[in-house]
């Protein structure tokens, strides 16, 4: 075995430390070279790919139905002068 192959070697990671990973990964919480080891490693797993697709799929989903929507600017103006007419209420006291 050659020092580059050696070294190659020594930085695979195993299926399960890739799947403990996944969401860091996802997430883009990793440093580039254990991002790349990971990406390595699912090239040719054919048992963590899937997993990893499905956990992509499955987040993408959840950050669309997450998504935060606004309320009407009349129900924000409403919400607005209630609160504004509560507190003067209170200092009124």
């Amino acid at each position: 075995m050659t020092d580059s192959s050696a070294s190659k070697a020594s930085t695979q990671m195993t299926c399960s430390e890739v799947i403990e990973r996944i969401y860091e990964f996802l997430d883009g919480e990793l440093t580039p070279q254990v991002e790349e080891q990971i990406r390595a490693h699912l090239v040719v797993c054919k048992r963590c790919y899937p997993e990893f697709e499905h956990e992509r799929v499955f987040l993408r989903f959840l950050e669309k139905r997450a998504q935060i929507e606004k309320a009407p600017p009349s129900l924000r103006k409403r919400i607005f002068q209630a609160l504004l007419d509560e507190e003067t209420a209170r200092h009124d006291t």
